[in-house]
């Protein structure tokens, strides 16, 4: 079976420019401007014309969406279902194939929400499943069983992570058998935050990384508290990892992302822990990792942001190298401009008071080709506050650019776990299709390459959930 792909490129640079970025507060053109979503916040395009729209959940549980306008500035909007109860974590995706993105969402014991878009997307219907109750963290989309149709994981605080199965129709069942995220240390299974799928190994199968917290547990060896690395083995079962890659911190950890930093075709991973510094891992290309945060002198750079809570690797600036976004509950956000060489730079001033961005989603919210920010401001870690979301719209410089939008057909419709390799003047840039991410929010589908001052592409091939390369 075939699939589809929309390429959207630009070659507008005559001469390489030095990296730089900058955001302007564009929250007045919102459709929705008075609303204050805790941390659940999500960029995804949900109406079918390949623009990103953005999905809040206003006070955790009146879903509201701002579609972006391909002819205005002017976000139009709709205002949705309200959820019972508080919602603390939000993943998207084409839950029964039909074309139109569908939300998952829950919180505190309140019913697993599946909302089935219907109408061509413009309402959703509300399915709840409560049979087990959870205290739900993170959550993914994700097609575990390699059957075209979207699963859902879903991180549970207070014990073991569920996995409901897709049966076929967007209808889910709970499901044991794909995946059981067990604790190598025995222990109650509690304290799971943030989870990733993410190929680290680029064996062409997705694996399970999980960061674990859990208050109150100061022991760094209790199993409530010891990140989970499962490596897919491809015949249905999972192998724990963790200790022996060198992805371990023993801390109280909140998030996590895995990208290639050095443009060498292998995945690295930040880490974000709570009771001690984050930390930046290279891989040694042998897929072992190698905590180098003091050969870069990384604490120093994001300081400001501890405690953190969200972080996301994405080229910001278009030069060809992801940076590092960093949200906190601490003193202020850190955005890490990412040089190449390994070498980080610290932008303190590029985005717009508030200084202290707690979650936000990250996507093209004007379809210039530079990444945008939805940010939102909570109290704690994740009521909302007083202070309205806001729209940071990133002003560009003349940075070329490359945007992939993959539809899948004998793969799931959004081809979650499809992994993207660009090859060019910087080597190769790895991109993954993923559902869900860090502390609950969700991050455009749309895959994105900054090209720097190149005025073109070697290629670019892509390896699909099915098994086609292409």
């Amino acid at each position: 079976m075939k699939h589809h792909l929309l390429l959207l490129i630009t070659l507008s640079c005559l001469f390489p420019l030095q990296s730089q970025v900058r955001f302007t507060d564009a929250s007045d053109q919102l459709f929705f401007q008075e609303i204050t979503s805790g941390v659940a916040i999500g960029v995804a395009d949900m109406n079918g014309d390949s623009l990103d729209d953005i999905i809040r959940l206003d006070d955790t549980r009146r879903l509201r969406i701002d579609y972006q306008q391909a002819d205005a500035v002017q976000f139009a909007g709709k205002s949705h279902n309200t959820l019972f109860g508080t919602q603390w974590s939000l993943c998207i995706g084409d839950a029964n194939n039909d074309g139109y993105n569908d939300i998952f969402t829950g919180g505190i014991y309140n019913g697993l929400k599946v909302l089935l878009a219907t109408d061509q997307g413009t309402s959703y219907l509300s399915q709840v499943y409560s049979n087990p109750e959870i205290f739900l963290q993170a959550s993914n989309f994700v097609d575990i069983n390699q059957d075209g149709m979207l699963d859902i994981f879903a991180c549970h605080d207070d014990g073991l992570s569920v996995v409901l199965r897709n049966q076929g129709n967007g209808q889910y069942a709970f499901d044991t058998t794909l995946i059981q995220a067990v604790s190598t240390v025995p222990s109650d299974n509690s304290g799971n935050y943030g989870s990733v799928w993410t190929d680290f190994d680029n064996d062409l199968d997705l694996d399970l990384y999980i960061s674990k917290c859990r208050e109150g547990v100061g022991e760094p060896e209790d199993g409530r508290r010891l990140n989970l690395l499962f490596r897919n083995e491809g015949d249905g079962t999972w192998s724990e990892i963790t200790d022996s890659v060198g992805l371990q911190p023993r801390a109280q950890s909140w998030a996590a992302d895995f990208a290639d930093i050095d443009n060498d075709g292998d995945l690295d991973c930040f880490i974000i822990n709570h009771d001690k510094p984050s930390q930046l891992f290279l891989n040694n290309g042998n897929h072992e990792f190698i905590d180098i945060s003091q050969d870069i002198n990384l604490n120093p750079l994001i300081s400001p942001s501890f405690p953190g809570i969200q972080c996301k690797f994405a080229d910001f600036d278009n030069n060809g190298f992801v940076d590092l976004f960093i949200t906190s509950t601490g003193s202020q956000h850190v955005l890490l401009l990412n040089e190449g060489n390994l070498d980080f730079t610290a932008i303190s001033d590029s985005l717009a008071a508030p200084k202290r961005i707690q979650s936000a989603a990250i996507g093209d919210l004007n379809n210039d080709g530079f990444l945008d920010i939805v940010a939102g401001f909570a109290n704690g870690f994740n009521q909302p506050s007083a202070t309205h979301d806001r729209l940071y719209l990133n002003e560009g410089n003349d940075n070329r650019y490359l945007k992939v939008l993959l539809q899948g057909t004998a793969s799931n419709r959004n081809a979650v776990g499809a992994r993207l390799n660009c090859y060019g003047p910087w080597g190769i840039q790895v991109r993954e299709v993923r559902s869900g991410e860090g502390y609950g929010v969700m991050h455009s589908f749309t895959q994105h390459f900054g090209l720097g001052s190149a005025e073109q592409i070697d290629s670019v091939v892509i390896y699909w959930p099915s098994g086609i390369i292409a």
